[in-house]
């Protein structure tokens, strides 16, 4: 028999389902995490109204939605927050305390009303532990992106493992694991969702995570915040390009769309990046040629590191000067203080030298962008335009250097014997 307390407890969440908007059906009492709530608390409902506000004021180009560890990008994320996304149109969209069905409800109450995002970070889940078993934790983790599939079909999802934390027995830390693996795969086949665990990247030599990077074990501090900050601008950045009319060449996940050409290959992928181990060996050539394009590469160099980016390579011969190389190079190494300036890093190698220099110690990721069009090509390093020639200008050195004359071929990446990594190789065709 039921009680008249079951029943007047259960008519009470009726009556506050049916105020939500939520259609009642049986899911409802199954699993709480697929059913839309609000929290019953004013700071709470204040925080929610102050997204719908930002909302309505437009230019919303990144989001980031989840519960306290998103909220914290305000508080021990400030700064990173500030070096990252700031100018990067992005509102955050999270609360401390959030559950899935609080997630929901917010989506359906005005959080992404009007707008036209290009990206959404999520990551959520970890306050449902208690409540809900991981089978359950995914399938709110599912309906939170279905429901931004449907509300906003056009706009690219980045969804984050739940990160881990040790302040729970190891049940629980189970079950954050368990239930990060099934709504991964349970959205696997959506091209507009992306999935990433990062949760490695907080932990140390050991496979510990310490209070140096979350104090309480479970929250990042700023350290952690810029862990979580690198390990997730690769996507970040390739994501909003693709929305951009960017195509990105690397996928970030394996050598898909790239052939190694001229001898062994020590091409490998990890962790979102594009490396060679540097054994001198083939380089790495994309599977279609392209003639005029924006190429953008992001790369890190080491110490008295050596590579190159061709453009418009054939796959016979040196691709240096079958194409043309444009210069990878850790300029500060001192074997190389007696090079010719279009030697240097962002040269047209042997071509046109890059003024001024503007590369930056070994260690450190680098951007290049490149635009061909014709025979007029500008190099851009690091912000700066280092290279804004014509080829035809050149052609005094054609013997030497038949690529000058070329206007389509392969780009690729130069393996000259030293470690080198690349990252976010996009491409636009001019047409």
């Amino acid at each position: 028999m039921v009680s008249r307390a079951c029943l007047r407890r259960a008519g009470l969440l009726a009556l506050v389902l049916a105020f939500s908007g939520v259609v009642l059906s049986s899911a409802w009492a199954e699993n709480t995490a697929i059913v839309p709530v609000p929290r019953n608390d004013n700071g709470w409902m204040a925080r929610h109204q102050s997204f719908n506000d930002r909302v309505k004021q437009g230019n919303v180009d990144l989001l980031f939605i989840g519960d306290s560890i998103t909220h914290g990008w305000e508080g021990a994320g400030k700064e990173v927050w500030a070096q990252y996304y700031a100018n990067r149109n992005a509102v955050n969209l999270g609360i401390g305390g959030d559950k899935t069905e609080h997630v929901l409800w917010r989506l359906d109450n005005g959080n992404i009303d009007n707008i036209k995002p290009k990206l959404a970070v999520i990551m959520i889940g970890t306050n449902n532990c208690r409540a809900n078993t991981a089978a359950e934790i995914a399938e709110g983790v599912d309906a939170i992106v279905k429901k931004l599939r449907t509300r906003l079909p056009e706009m690219r999802i980045l969804l984050l493992a739940i990160f881990p934390r040790t302040d729970v027995d190891a049940e629980t830390q189970q079950k954050i694991k368990d239930a990060s693996a099934k709504f991964s795969a349970d959205l696997a086949g959506d091209p507009m969702v992306e999935f990433k665990d990062i949760g490695k990247a907080f932990l140390n030599e050991k496979g510990e995570l310490t209070k140096d990077i979350m104090p309480d074990l479970l929250h990042p501090n700023q350290k952690g915040y810029a862990l979580e900050a690198e390990a997730i601008e690769p996507a970040i950045t390739r994501l909003l390009a693709v929305a951009d009319g960017w195509t990105a060449l690397f996928n970030g996940k394996d050598l898909t769309g790239w052939e190694a050409v001229g001898g062994k290959s020590s091409w490998n992928v990890a962790d979102g990046i594009l490396y060679t181990e540097g054994a001198g060996g083939a380089w790495l050539s994309t599977a279609r040629e392209y003639a005029d394009f924006d190429l953008s590469v992001e790369f890190k160099v080491p110490e008295g590191g050596n590579s190159g980016v061709f453009i418009r390579a054939p796959r016979a011969g040196n691709p240096a000067f079958e194409g043309s190389e444009i210069q990878v190079l850790d300029d500060y190494a001192d074997q190389y203080k007696d090079l010719k300036p279009y030697q240097y890093c962002g040269s047209v190698y042997s071509t046109i030298a890059a003024t001024p220099r503007v590369t930056k110690p070994f260690g450190q990721w680098q951007k290049m962008d490149i635009h061909i069009q014709g025979q007029k090509i500008t190099v851009t390093l690091n912000g700066t335009k280092v290279v804004d020639g014509d080829l035809s200008e050149h052609m005094d050195k054609v013997a030497d250097h038949p690529g000058l004359k070329r206007t389509s071929g392969f780009i690729g990446l130069q393996d000259h014997s030293s470690r080198l990594d690349y990252r976010n190789v996009l491409i636009r065709e001019i047409k």
